[in-house]
């Protein structure tokens, strides 16, 4: 159903979104969302999304692999002639502690959050330019544990430890998007970066122990559900953004600042 104040408000109306990592928890309600806007969604991911609706294109993608990703992209704008707004959304991470770090975790973690981010910004950027279009947003998702540690004391033998690669990729995220936003200011592409914290997980949900001890840690008292950071990212988006450049809008319920 449609919220007319929304519109009023943040109008997507035929507005070409693209997320990557859309068949993730996050990505899926994002496209949702802005669906449910009236805009014409791109989603990126390299397992096929579920998303049923006329306004959805799916296109199969490992951004970390840059032809992929500029090919992609490249047949995404001759198509829509545009793509309004990017949305960096793709991000793993492992939970192995960081004496028993292997390698490949390593890889994974730098080559999809980090790496795979580049892909799609520079790439875009270069069609950008080339076929001079107009101007575009990026939102690079970033993570509150790109700014502060986790509190270990909140984690048990069976709970997902967070790793301190994740957390180093998000950081650059952060900086990256400080970064790009100059820089990009003059070709009229708008980049900002939302960091969400703790997402409840509807389906691996977290053990009741740690969900007890992680609300305590936040000023909120519960972690968030994808839905709250709709808010951020429709906002982030807009137009009505346009004079806010390189920012990280930080929804946590509190956690980073108690």
């Amino acid at each position: 159903m449609k919220n007319l104040q929304v519109e009023k408000l943040f109008n997507f109306k035929d507005k070409v979104v693209l997320i990557t990592g859309s068949n993730g928890q996050l990505g899926s309600s994002f496209s949702k969302l802005f669906l449910a806007q009236g805009a014409r969604v791109i989603g990126l991911d390299k397992t096929k999304c579920e998303v049923k609706n006329k306004n959805f294109n799916f296109y199969p993608t490992d951004i970390t692999i840059r032809k992929i990703v500029e090919e992609n992209i490249q047949d995404i704008i001759k198509k829509f002639k545009r793509i309004d707004v990017i949305i960096n959304n793709a991000g793993v991470s492992v939970f192995t502690k960081f004496d028993k770090r292997t390698e490949e975790e390593l890889d994974k973690t730098i080559n999809v959050n980090l790496k795979g981010t580049l892909n799609i910004i520079n790439s875009y950027v270069k069609i950008h330019k080339n076929k001079k279009l107009i101007k575009s947003n990026i939102i690079n998702i970033g993570s509150v544990y790109g700014l502060v540690s986790p509190d270990f004391r909140i984690y048990g033998k069976k709970d997902n430890f967070n790793s301190e690669i994740y957390g180093a990729t998000k950081a650059s995220i952060i900086q990256l998007t400080k970064y790009y936003s100059v820089i990009l200011s003059k070709l009229n592409i708008n980049m900002n970066c939302l960091s969400p914290g703790g997402i409840y997980s509807k389906n691996k949900p977290q053990s009741s122990k740690f969900l007890k001890r992680y609300n305590n840690r936040v000023p909120m008292g519960s972690m968030a559900k994808p839905e709250d950071l709709h808010t951020g990212i429709l906002f982030l988006a807009s137009d009505k953004s346009k004079h806010i450049k390189g920012q990280n809008i930080i929804i946590d319920g509190g956690l980073s600042v108690w």
